[in-house]
């Protein structure tokens, strides 16, 4: 009751302010029940079921695409009612042909390309595909399907990634793929030629303030292991990467290739302490398996601090601060109060759009929760 009574008073003050970068409204679901389910091709938001919501992305016509990843297929939101555009809904091998006509085995990822064609990284299928709206027609663009490393040097369509969980463009047009099993971060550049930008292929932790191709990194292996290690490029070029396992958020500098350490102390177990951690030194905090990352328009970092069950961001002094949930607990509630009083259940994804305001895949909650700016 005292908790209730709390939330009650939070919610009334309308915005709060969250450190230097200004307030942020309520919290509210944008889409989903609750509850896991596959549900009809089309619904409204309030309808809408999902299995696990793992990404989402606010695409350049204006419309917020979702990674539904347990129901494998992507759907998107047209004047407040959802919709099915890639995938049969069955697990599949992710052939080329029409969107609706493919079979996916858990995709993780969605962005867009400079010719706004949606890139969709096929996870368990080891493949990055490309979808064009104008034909309706999907097609691979990295990877065989095999899950082995190999083909820097040769063109992306002949290359072998392993568990690919997440793709970004940089300014000139060059992909960016987070090739998850393989501890690597590959790149494609505009003539189609694949090589590694980050990591040796060892999991662990070195390199930091070194070159990111002689860094070692650690994302999850394994058949079973969670997707995790997106990454994301500011509008500088400069890449971020969500370096899961190490507990950390790291920074590739366009201009340099030098990769540093921005936020997260690499501690472990973790020991979250939201109170303590607000405002603190963001590479001074503890994290636990942060697995997406992104920017806002004045170049803040966000991160799904997954395992913490919240989202954070590090301001532009390097501060940490806490956007939604609780850091540190688990739950379902909140919605209509102030966002850090909420609770979430491992936030896989984060999105924000062009005014800022942030799209969460509350993942273990089966929605898609949405914070104004």
């Amino acid at each position: 009751m005292i908790y209730l009574a709390l939330l009650l008073i939070l919610s009334a003050c309308g915005e709060m302010p969250l450190g230097p970068s200004g307030p942020y409204g309520r919290i509210e679901t944008f889409a989903g029940t609750g509850d896991a389910g596959k549900g009809p091709e089309e619904a409204t938001l309030q309808q809408a079921l999902f299995y696990l919501p793992q990404d989402l992305t606010y695409g350049p016509d204006g419309r917020l695409y979702i990674l539904d990843w347990n129901n494998h297929r992507v759907r998107v939101v047209t004047n407040g009612r959802i919709s099915t555009l890639i995938g049969t809904g069955e697990l599949g091998d992710a052939p080329a042909g029409r969107a609706r006509e493919i079979g996916l085995n858990h995709p993780t990822h969605i962005s867009f390309d400079p010719l706004g064609r949606l890139i969709l990284t096929a996870w368990h299928n080891s493949m990055i595909l490309r979808y064009d709206f104008a034909t309706d027609y999907i097609e691979p663009i990295c990877g065989t399907g095999e899950r082995l490393y190999g083909g820097d040097g040769g063109p992306a369509i002949q290359a072998l990634v392993n568990l690919p969980s997440a793709t970004a463009f940089d300014p000139l047009g060059r992909m960016y793929i987070s090739d998850q099993e393989n501890q690597r971060v590959r790149m494609v550049d505009i003539d189609g030629t694949i090589s590694t930008v980050v990591g040796t292929g060892e999991p662990g932790f070195s390199g930091d303030g070194g070159p990111a191709d002689q860094a070692r990194i650690y994302a999850p292996i394994g058949q079973a292991a969670p997707p995790t290690s997106r990454i994301a490029t500011d509008e500088f070029g400069n890449l971020y990467l969500a370096d899961t396992f190490n507990n950390r958020i790291r920074k590739v500098d366009y201009a340099t290739g030098i990769i540093t350490t921005i936020a997260g102390n690499g501690a472990f177990p973790p020991m979250s302490d939201s109170e303590r951690d607000e405002g603190a030194a963001a590479t001074d905090v503890s994290l636990y398996w942060p697995c997406d990352v992104g920017t806002d328009s004045e170049g803040r970092v966000f991160f799904a601090d997954t395992f913490n069950h919240c989202v954070r961001y590090i301001d532009l002094d390097g501060a940490l601060y806490t956007v939604a949930g609780q850091c540190g607990k688990s739950g379902d509630m909140g919605d209509g109060g102030d966002p850090q009083a909420a609770l979430l259940s491992r936030p896989y994804g984060i999105e924000l759009d062009p005014d800022d305001n942030l799209y969460i895949a509350d993942t273990r909650n089966h929605r898609i929760r949405l914070v104004r700016k």
